[in-house]
């Protein structure tokens, strides 16, 4: 039998709405099952979106390469494609109505600048930011904001209004503010050569989302790669949002596979493979009071639960900023059932730059490609079991 896949092609010039290219491709999707592929110009779209079209695909039109997804700043790059939004956890916005966003009443997975809920998203050459903790954005310093009454306990500052400030990247402003997040139906995602950029929280997963990350740069500060979702990121720079502030330290990936309660079957969670670590630079981010010691401050791994899994394989980093111990375990250690002997078994590291001297005594060193059940260490092998997960 024959299976004919229609394909619908939509541009958004510079200056139009993604929003209104996405309402277009719901449309002809219910009405013919036909997959889009939208190629947007090079810009800034100052736009909040959610992917729920299964088999979309979001393209930079242009033909040039972005510097921004390999190694710059993000300003002043005429080739890149920047989607970025700017709710924070905790934070009413005028412009979000009456749904209140606190305690996870707001359901874009910590406010998620692109939510995808969809199957077969693909993103390619696309930059993905919130910048709550990085700038005010102009439209952020347009819009009216209060915090909320049940908040103020945790002292959270009022927000300054000045477009383009930069005071928002001090600590104590910092809060949960994702920039690409994937529900638990966002099945087999491809993200080529893309850059998701924010400080805390920035890419997110449900247990069931499986992502594949190849190339690109993945920017953040605190737990910033976290979730229950299978994933495998592969040839990718890891950039630590580190400002030389007292106390700001980079913590990676917080894995929790399985959701919730530990699983009765194993399911996969995150995979590192051939990735280099590095700091952010002043360029990137305009970083405030960069200071030199700003040295062994980056974790690979505070785990989100005990049984939450995390793997690096043929991992190296810029010298002098990786953690001697390699893995933190402040969000476990004040559970219930922490074991303070064996606090993180699913831990995993595989020829390490430094071949993993000094770390944990509970992550395993590999001395093979495979993990103890038989899996290899590749993004392949990796996320086929995804796929066969119901």
């Amino acid at each position: 039998m024959l299976v004919l896949i229609l394909s619908l092609i939509l541009h958004v010039a510079s200056g139009e709405s993604i929003n209104d290219a996405l309402d277009s491709a719901r449309t002809v999707y219910s009405l013919h099952n036909e997959r889009t592929t939208i190629f947007i110009a090079p810009g800034t779209y100052q736009e909040e979106l959610t992917i729920d079209v299964p088999g979309l695909t979001l393209k930079n039109a242009s033909k040039q390469p972005s510097i921004a997804l390999l190694n710059g700043g993000l300003d002043c790059d005429e080739n890149a494609v920047r989607i970025t939004w700017y709710y924070g956890h905790g934070y009413q916005y005028r412009s979000m109505g009456e749904t209140i966003n606190y305690g996870g009443s707001r359901t874009r997975r910590w406010n998620a600048s692109v939510l995808v809920t969809a199957p077969d998203f693909t993103a390619e050459d696309i930059i993905f930011e919130n910048s709550f903790n990085l700038y005010v954005s102009e439209r952020e310093a347009t819009d009216s904001l209060y915090i909320i009454p049940e908040y103020t306990a945790h002292e959270m500052p009022v927000r300054p209004k000045e477009a383009g400030s930069t005071v928002v990247q001090q600590k104590v402003y910092r809060e949960r503010a994702a920039a690409l997040s994937f529900t638990e139906t966002a099945k087999n995602a491809r993200m080529i050569n893309c850059r998701v950029v924010g400080r805390q929280d920035v890419l997110y997963g449900d247990q069931g989302a499986s992502i594949y990350w190849q190339g690109g740069i993945l920017q953040g500060g605190v737990d910033f790669i976290f979730g229950a979702m299978t994933m495998a990121v592969e040839h990718a720079t890891i950039v630590a949002n580190i400002n030389g502030e007292k106390g700001d330290h980079c913590y990676i990936a917080a894995g929790r596979s399985g959701g919730d309660q530990e699983p009765t079957a194993h399911t996969r969670g995150l995979l590192f493979y051939k990735c280099h670590i590095r700091l952010a630079n002043e360029e990137e981010l305009q970083i405030i009071n960069r200071q030199s010691s700003n040295r062994q401050l980056v974790w690979l791994a505070r785990p989100w639960r005990p049984w939450g899994e995390t793997v690096w394989a043929y991992t190296t980093w810029e010298n002098g900023i990786l953690n001697p111990e390699g893995w933190h375990l402040g969000l476990i250690q004040k559970r219930p059932d922490f074991n303070p002997e064996n606090p993180c078994p699913n831990s995993y590291e595989y020829k390490s730059q430094d071949g993993s001297a000094g770390r944990q005594k509970w992550v395993s060193i590999l001395r093979k490609p495979t993990l103890p059940d038989g899996t290899k260490l590749t993004p392949k092998s990796w996320l086929s079991q995804a796929i066969s997960q119901p």
